[in-house]
């Protein structure tokens, strides 16, 4: 009788761990790098004299080429993916390899367009500018 309770109590305490993920989770100093990345994609698509308000040119030219993600120093081998998303949800601008719901660190950042741009995002009000890193 013991040892059915204990090949019992065995499968109970295992099994669970075979189903868990084998992904690492986040950990602080990965956020950390998510936060400091979107602040330096800020610099290089808003405008000068404002922290939040896009440059359509900047924004345009920053989203076109992916070697523009290599100019931003990451302090560990990461991807890196930059989406720009609009008010409703319907995304604008991407680039970097496609998030496909990877254990990821993050940093979101509001903005709001130039006034008078005409291009290639149609953020009306505000959009989002989301930095994912696996």
């Amino acid at each position: 009788m013991s040892i059915f309770l204990l090949t019992t109590a065995f499968v109970v305490a295992f099994i669970p761990t075979l189903f868990t993920p084998f992904t690492a989770p986040v950990d602080a100093s990965q956020t950390a790098q998510a936060d400091r990345y979107a602040a330096e994609v800020l610099a290089e698509i808003t405008q000068s004299d404002s922290e939040n308000v896009l440059n359509g040119t900047k924004t345009d030219a920053f989203f076109t080429n992916e070697s523009n993600l290599d100019r931003i120093p990451t302090s560990e081998q990461s991807e890196v993916n930059v989406t720009l998303v609009n008010g409703t949800g319907g995304v604008q601008h991407a680039i970097g390899p496609s998030y496909r719901g990877e254990s990821t660190a993050a940093a979101t950042r509001i903005v709001v367009p130039e006034t008078g741009y005409v291009g290639n995002h149609n953020c009306t009000t505000t959009c989002r500018i989301e930095v994912r890193l696996w």
